[in-house]
């Protein structure tokens, strides 16, 4: 069952969250942890998918710092 919200975004089940990520359950109860956001409705937990998404690309995609350029010493 989904869930529209006001914002245009929509609550999946956690189940079917764990199917877009390709990870199991406990993969998600530690994103939890790290702040990963979720609905608890009627005993079932939910997700908003975009909000989600856009969560945990911005924490667990990492990108390589740009090279510190080191200013040159007067000869």
């Amino acid at each position: 069952m989904h869930i529209s919200l006001p914002n245009g975004d929509t609550l999946i089940p956690d189940e079917e969250f764990a199917g877009i990520l390709n990870v199991v359950r406990r993969t998600l109860q530690s994103l939890d942890h790290q702040g990963c956001p979720f609905a608890m409705i009627g005993g079932r937990k939910y997700r908003p998918r975009n909000e989600a998404l856009a969560w945990i690309n911005s924490r667990l995609v990492r990108r390589r710092n740009p090279r510190r350029v080191r200013a040159r010493g007067a000869a």
